[in-house]
């Protein structure tokens, strides 16, 4: 059985740790597991996340699909991937500004070579929340005497190995908690795959899309796609892979962030599939 769908979290010292130290900590590793599936479009629930008695200071996270049928089974190696990367961008960057490109190399570095996966490290990252979720184990780890390093493991090699000397060194350097007080309004933009419901070709109004299973209504900027519209036929049902970009705004009574659904932009098409294309591509298989 593959052991690519669970980390080995590892506390230095003398295998004693405090358990306030080992509940919050798993609790951060979950919410950041919630954070990852809701960018892949899944619910909390439908992913199971299972951990080991801990042993000599150590213990494993392992992650499986709630459903066959609905998550396919190499998503819980996915997800680990991903959590380990997110670690690994958090110990090694130094900005808020690396770009897809930077964290690829970076990820590389440590075998963490699936494009997919680090495309969702990149897109996981640009939230605040999931580094706010790293920062706090840091700050528990710190905070109990008894460790005295962190390795966390991904396919049986160590991806992070971090000494004690450095827990505080990384949490001035990521200091999130105070972004994230000060920062009530957050502009997303990336990459995103988008199916048309309801076409608007003439003046300002949106168009209606189902952007991961949700309807969306956004406005489009870009001027190169109206010229296309003199060319192409587009209808119910066509797919557009464009740029997309939303604001959130953070709710001080729910202490998160909510989507404002009345600012999705389009701010470029980048390729635009008919549905009658993708039939007859079917048709002939």
């Amino acid at each position: 059985m593959t052991k690519n769908n669970q980390l080995t979290i590892r506390f230095g010292g003398d295998g004693n740790i405090k358990i306030e130290t080992l509940t919050g900590f798993l609790e951060q590793y979950q919410q950041i597991l919630y954070i990852i599936n809701k960018e892949l479009g899944y619910k909390p629930d439908d992913l199971v996340v299972e951990v080991s008695p801990p042993e000599n200071g150590s213990f494993k996270i392992k992650l499986k699909p709630k459903y066959r049928t609905l998550i396919l089974e190499k998503f819980g190696d996915f997800a680990a991937a991903s959590l380990a990367g997110l670690v690994i961008l958090y110990a090694t960057t130094q900005s808020n500004n690396e770009t897809l490109d930077d964290i690829r190399n970076i990820l590389e570095e440590k075998q963490i070579t699936d494009k997919d996966v680090q495309k969702n490290v990149y897109n996981v990252y640009q939230n605040t929340g999931a580094k706010q979720n790293i920062q706090q184990t840091f700050i528990l780890v710190n905070n109990d005497e008894n460790i005295t390093d962190l390795i966390i493991e991904n396919k049986n090699q160590k991806v992070i190995n971090i000494e004690k000397s450095e827990f505080k060194k990384l949490i001035d350097v990521n200091n999130v908690t105070e972004e994230i007080e000060q920062k009530n309004t957050e502009k997303i933009k990336k990459e995103a795959i988008l199916v048309i419901k309801t076409l608007h070709f003439e003046g300002q109004a949106k168009w209606g899309f189902i952007f991961r299973g949700y309807l969306i209504k956004a406005s489009i900027k870009d001027k190169d796609f109206f010229e296309t519209l003199k060319t192409e036929s587009f209808r119910k049902g066509d797919t557009l892979k464009v740029i997309l970009s939303w604001t959130k705004n953070f709710d001080e009574d729910l202490q998160t962030y909510l989507v404002d659904e009345s600012t999705y932009i389009i701010e470029k098409v980048i390729i635009h599939k008919s549905k009658v294309d993708n039939q007859s591509k079917l048709k002939l298989e």
